[in-house]
């Protein structure tokens, strides 16, 4: 799972809102399962940033997490845990 970028209205981002893609799901109704769901981010130096599965993004199976605090630039295309 890679977290794949933020999602934007017309003129504002939504920076604490993700847009992740998991490989393995490729429908939309394989990543409704996932709603309610926590996500974890974890930097370099141990440091962790929780969040939760709230939707789907694309037909593709694409989810949209939110996190408490935004994520920063170098999370970007870099794993990201989905658990219970």
């Amino acid at each position: 799972m890679s977290y794949t970028g933020i999602v934007i209205n017309y003129r504002i981002p939504y920076t604490k809102e993700a847009i992740i893609r998991i490989p393995e799901i490729t429908e939309k109704k394989e990543a409704a399962k996932l709603v309610g769901k926590k996500v974890m981010w974890k930097n370099r130096k141990g440091v962790r940033h929780y969040g939760r599965v709230t939707g789907t993004y694309s037909s593709s199976g694409a989810i949209r997490a939110k996190f408490r605090i935004p994520l920063p630039h170098e999370a970007l295309a870099k794993p990201v845990e989905v658990y219970d």
